[in-house]
């Protein structure tokens, strides 16, 4: 009699646990089911932006050759052509000169290459009804900024699928010469909205800036919008030409879902209530299945500490620091120590002749998985610095192998470098790291972080292209690398350690910093604390003087690739934008074509450093020749006023090189040189 109520209380007890079972099951599948359309709106976005950086590329490419070959202009209207051979999505190309720019007579003046077919037709466009200064692809490039402008999406009478235009313009002696116009499909956007939709039963639907339907995936069929009263929706704009992304999952998707889960749940909680019995009378006889796991734990501690010194024996030691440091140009200090037996931190350096190779990094996740990731991550690092030579390189090539048969999706934040010790170039490619800190006893912030365009982490897309930046460090400076598990140290009251005290911390060191001590600093804020997370520190000193970068070529073109990798390594490192070192490197280019074809020299020298006084910061370059007496700053400059049949012959390159330069001089030698000197401010 005192066991009749136990089914009841049994019946209950499944009532509760399935009603709040239900309720958790929904609203977990609900939010799993909006995480899934948040990300493949992310992966959506990010498709787009790539494709649309294409298109921008080719737009900035087609611009730096015609503001080269204004001159030229057949060679302009092959160039479009190339433009249409070299970019498969961009369906036309042209070149939309302003009135008269070439002849006074002429109104319209557009070389245009476009597709017909599988083809590509070259034509000059323009006329009473295709009057393109009216056009709004036109009149927006006039108003837009650098980037350009990007029309709407639209139907062309011309091409089947939609397609929207981007265009740009170009200035010539600070007015406007033409606006260059790219046609590009939107075909691909088809196959995106395939690939992104998170499950076979949801809809995807892309509308156009205006609001209207542009396309729709597959299943829709004559449907035209989503219901949001039975569907879960999530829409996005997809900028930069804010066109609205929908998707939507019909909530059967969810019920579906929860109902499966309930239906396990209930035979689970009834087999578990059956079993409860002889679990509870086995309970004395698991006795000895105990002692069996104590022992097993213990072996498996035996091989924990087994793989920890596989792990430290991976890592530079103290010596190898030492050694590194020994020719007294740099100083090299490294310390790692791991939450736990194995640790996901790491950190290695490779020195080859005057260069320093280094990386710093930390591996998603702990123990054994993140311990077999990080000793992947550091042989990767060897490997490819015994052939490679550019950061972004290694990291492009240790992403591709890491991504590869990656199914548990483990990444690997990571800082790589190259220092170039003599001159204190510093090349480095960060993958999602912290910025590291510079430490500089001769500037107006005594520590500062590096500028880091955070790039992905390693091991989540093979093919993403990574961007390289550079700094310089000067006699004395030390660069401090770090990993998470210092600036997300806490102390007692669960204060984080953070950015600004380590900051403060790193400044209070004397003109030697030592990892121990700053080791020892962050130990003492995290007393009385358990550490949550691996510690990792990388010192790098430059203790030497700073060189210019000097360099001797034979007299041949095929020696220009190393003089502009000097030439766009020091610039980089600088801080001179882009656009503009490249133009300084075509206006370099323009001047040893010269060298190489009229001198009559044996070889070519190049120097290059920095120049920094009290209003002055910039990039010198001397270009020398022992061949015959030339003075380039002489010689008149083309007058790209005139039309080509009536200009002198030459003159261009060194109107290139007065146009880029800030100061351009030149001077004959002692012994025979031509010495030719090139100032860039930054």
């Amino acid at each position: 009699m005192r066991y009749r109520w136990l089914p009841i209380a049994g019946a209950l007890f499944l009532v509760i646990a399935m009603t709040i079972q239900f309720f958790v099951a929904y609203k977990w599948e609900e939010r799993r089911v909006l995480e899934h359309i948040d990300y493949e709106m992310q992966l959506a976005q990010k498709d787009f932006i790539l494709e649309i950086f294409d298109i921008q590329d080719a737009g900035e490419e087609m611009q730096d050759y015609v503001e080269s070959h204004f001159g030229f202009p057949e060679k302009i209207l092959r160039e479009t052509f190339i433009t249409l051979k070299r970019k498969p999505d961009i369906l036309s190309c042209y070149v939309s000169f302003r009135s008269g720019f070439y002849h006074e007579n002429d109104y319209w003046y557009c070389p245009c290459a476009y597709r017909s077919g599988d083809s590509i037709i070259t034509m000059l466009y323009g006329d009473d009804e295709h009057d393109y200064f009216q056009a709004k692809w036109y009149q927006g490039a006039l108003t837009s900024d650098m980037n350009g402008y990007w029309s709407p999406s639209y139907r062309d009478e011309d091409f089947a699928e939609p397609i929207c235009t981007h265009s740009v313009r170009v200035d010539y002696n600070d007015s406007l010469a033409c606006v260059i116009g790219l046609d590009f499909s939107l075909k691909w956007i088809n196959t995106m909205l395939e690939e992104i939709k998170p499950f076979d039963d949801a809809y995807c639907i892309l509308y156009s800036t205006d609001g209207s339907l542009m396309l729709k995936s597959k299943n829709m069929g004559e449907r035209t919008t989503l219901d949001a009263d039975n569907m879960i929706i999530q829409s996005m704009m997809l900028s930069p030409m804010d066109m609205r992304l929908e998707i939507g999952v019909p909530d059967s998707h969810v019920w579906r879902s929860v109902r499966n889960s309930s239906i396990i749940t209930l035979l689970v909680l009834l087999i578990g209530l059956g079993v409860a019995g002889i679990l509870i009378r086995r309970l004395w006889s698991d006795q000895e299945a105990y002692a069996r796991v104590e022992t097993e734990n213990r072996l498996m501690e035996q091989e924990l500490q087994i793989a920890s010194g596989i792990q430290r024996g991976i890592l530079k030691s103290r010596d190898e620091c030492r050694q590194a440091s020994a020719d007294g140009d740099i100083e090299v200090q490294a310390v790692l120590e791991p939450m736990r037996e194995v640790g996901g931190d790491l950190y290695d350096f490779y020195r080859k002749g005057e260069d320093l190779y280094f990386i710093i990094g930390d591996v998603s996740g702990k123990s054994v998985p993140a311990a077999m990731f990080m000793s992947a991550t550091v042989n990767l690092f060897r490997s490819a610095v015994q052939r490679l030579r550019s950061p972004k390189v290694i990291m492009e090539e240790m992403n591709s192998v890491l991504s590869e048969n990656n199914p548990s999706m483990m990444f690997v934040t990571a800082f790589i470098g190259r220092l170039h010790i003599p001159t204190g170039l510093l090349l480095y490619c960060n993958a999602g790291h912290l910025s590291p800190q510079v430490v500089s006893e001769h500037a107006a912030e005594h520590v500062r972080g590096l500028d880091l365009i955070p790039n992905i982490p390693m091991g989540y897309d093979g093919t993403f292209r990574f961007e390289e930046q550079g700094t310089m460090l000067g006699e004395g400076d030390s660069i401090v690398l770090y990993t998470d598990g210092i600036t997300e140290a806490r102390n007692a009251r669960r204060e984080m350690l953070g950015l600004a005290r380590w900051r403060d911390i790193i400044g209070r060191q004397p003109d030697t910093i030592l990892c121990y001590e700053l080791q020892e600093e962050v130990k003492s804020f995290m007393v009385d604390t358990v550490p949550t997370d691996d510690i990792t520190l990388m010192i790098i000193r430059k203790t030497g003087g700073v060189e210019p970068v000097a360099m001797q070529v034979e007299n041949k073109m095929d020696q220009w690739p190393a003089l502009r990798a000097a030439v766009h390594e020091y610039g980089l490192c600088m801080g001179i934008e882009k656009r503009a070192l490249k133009k300084l490197e075509l206006a370099l280019e323009e001047a040893v074509v010269n060298i190489v074809h009229y001198s009559h020299a044996t070889e070519i020298g190049l120097s290059v450093e920095s120049l920094k006084h009290e209003r002055v910061n910039g990039l010198l370059l001397k270009l020398s020749d022992d061949g015959i007496a030339f003075d380039p700053t002489a010689q008149a400059s083309a007058d790209t006023e005139k039309v080509v049949a009536e200009r002198q012959i030459g003159g261009l390159g060194i109107t290139l090189l007065k146009q880029i330069a800030d100061d351009l001089q030149y001077r004959r030698t002692e012994d025979g040189h031509n010495e030719l000197i090139i100032i860039k401010n930054c």
